[in-house]
């Protein structure tokens, strides 16, 4: 198993919910497609996709 490490993603990308995210070696101040969560989270947590498991 290798364990690849996951790149930092930008500050700004991190809160916003669309896909184009940014690593975080690039500077960012402001976009143009920010679009904010609806809730506050540090982290997205989707444990309830687990009621969904077949097993």
């Amino acid at each position: 198993m290798t364990d690849k490490k996951q790149p930092e993603i930008n500050k700004l990308c991190s809160r916003c919910v669309r896909q184009c995210k940014q690593l975080d070696s690039i500077v960012m101040l402001n976009c143009p497609r920010f679009q904010p969560r609806p809730f506050k989270s540090e982290t997205l947590k989707f444990e309830q996709l687990d009621l969904f498991d077949k097993g």
